[in-house]
């Protein structure tokens, strides 16, 4: 909601006071959580934070509600020749970013870790003061082929959504209980599969030149589609370790293609309410599907999950290669638009 509702509100009222709100959610959250009084407001500040399914280590970057705005901008600063390029590179820096943070939890007492972050996330919202910002025309409203745009992109979204939330929440509670592997090992593995989704962010540009959008999501995706089904069948496991440490690699690889795609079919004042309704689309999904993924460990096969992550993927690349057709030319070359 939060991501969906600023985006529109940046594309159709003011950029630069959305960006600078959306970046304000995570000094208030970790205030909030800084000095918790309540139940209530632990929840209220980890939903303000986007400390959830918004941007994990292994899901091709963090940033919550903050995320469209800076795809949009950084859409906007860069050459389009060079898009794919910079976006992987910011993907990968959040990633890493996200990683070292996560390796403070061991040495920072909890306690501490809250008002550190209020420090971090503050100097964050300082130093963007003087980034360039596209000023938008208040009442603006995205034009007929805009909106089409942001519909294909949010039906995609939809479809990567369930098959995110269907088996990501799932894979650790599945070696434990097939494998019944002890937590501390389990952390090393863990933490194995998502230094590969962020590594792999830095191969997008070059799966671009290659093949292009469409393509690039197809191949990778439908490979980690198969891997995925194989996984619950095939327990041999070294065969199951390496398939886990692959699929998160396979699943953002081409994130960076996707979204320079979609900022180059979009015009420039539209950017942040297209990129915002994407991720609405795919973190309500995902929800929905872990909710139903939890229900699945009880009560389900174990195999159920895979198979429904798979048939989610083919859906969403049907659905690509509908939309968008099997260009294999390199996305988002639209000539650049001077900020105003």
């Amino acid at each position: 909601m939060l991501a969906f509702s600023l985006g529109r509100f940046g594309s159709r009222y003011h950029q630069r006071w959305g960006y600078f709100l959306a970046l304000s959610l995570l000094p208030v959250s970790c205030l909030l959580l800084s000095f918790p009084g309540s139940f209530p407001l632990v929840a209220l500040g980890a939903a303000l934070g986007g400390f959830s399914a918004t941007g994990s280590l292994a899901g091709g970057g963090v940033g919550g509600a903050v995320q469209p705005f800076q795809t949009a901008l950084v859409a906007d600063l860069v050459p389009p020749a060079e898009r794919t390029r910079w976006l992987s590179l910011l993907s990968f820096v959040n990633g890493l970013s996200a990683a070292l943070g996560a390796l403070l939890v061991a040495v920072v007492a909890l306690r501490e870790l809250f008002p550190l972050g209020l420090v971090l996330s503050v100097a964050a919202l300082v130093i963007t003061v003087p980034v360039e910002i596209r000023r938008i025309r208040r009442g603006h409203r995205p034009t007929t082929g805009s909106r089409r745009v942001i519909r294909k992109f949010s039906a995609t979204g939809i479809l990567n959504g369930v098959s995110q939330g269907l088996i990501t929440p799932f894979l650790v509670p599945f070696f434990v209980l097939v494998y019944h592997l002890p937590a501390g090992e389990m952390s090393i593995y863990t933490a194995a599969s998502g230094a590969s989704a962020t590594v792999a962010l830095l191969f997008s540009p070059l799966l671009e030149r290659h093949w292009g959008f469409v393509p690039s999501l197809s191949y990778t995706r439908g490979t980690g589609a198969v891997l995925a089904v194989l996984l619950p069948f095939l327990r041999v496991f070294p065969v199951s370790v390496a398939i886990y440490l692959t699929l998160p690699a396979l699943r953002v690889v081409a994130l960076p293609t996707q979204t320079s795609a979609m900022m180059g079919m979009l015009p420039p004042e539209d950017r942040a309410e297209g990129s915002g309704a994407n991720q609405a689309a795919r973190v309500a999904s995902a929800g929905g599907a872990t909710a139903f993924s939890g229900w699945a460990v009880d009560n389900l096969a174990l195999s159920v999950p895979f198979l429904g992550y798979a048939a989610a993927v083919f859906g969403n690349v049907f659905l690509y290669v509908h939309f968008f057709g099997w260009s294999k030319s390199p996305t988002g070359r639209d000539r650049p638009v001077p900020l105003p």
